[in-house]
């Protein structure tokens, strides 16, 4: 499994515009072969269990609230694949720019991970 995840901050004025851009760029994702790409809002950022919160971990600013995106691919070599399709597709141009124009771009948090195999599996 290979994901990358992007941790938004998100003018509170343009959440609903921002999740509709991301129910569509997650679907031109799956069209080329994505796993997935889902967005999710947060039930909790304040700390527990002795961890930081994302509210000390992160600039998050008044009126603003976080998301994170997380799209899943099969492995690195999957995600490539799919990238270079999706890098190619208008759609992803005219989304990218609409969502720039919402948040701030540069705020925007993002990693890509695998899946930590255990010996022997």
């Amino acid at each position: 499994m290979f994901i990358s995840i992007y941790i938004y901050r998100v003018p509170r004025e343009n959440v609903d515009v921002f999740l509709r851009v991301q129910r569509d760029a997650a679907e031109i994702y799956r069209c080329w072969g994505a796993i997935d790409d889902v967005t999710f809002a947060p039930v909790s950022l304040e700390a527990k269990y002795g961890c930081a919160g994302f509210t000390g971990a992160f600039d998050i600013r008044d009126g603003e609230e976080v998301f994170i995106g997380v799209s899943s691919f099969h492995d690195r070599a999957h995600h490539d694949t799919v990238m270079a399709q999706v890098d190619r597709d208008e759609r992803i141009s005219e989304l990218y720019e609409e969502v720039a124009s919402l948040l701030d771009i540069g705020r925007v948090v993002r990693g890509e991970f695998e899946r930590v195999e255990r010996p022997g599996n």
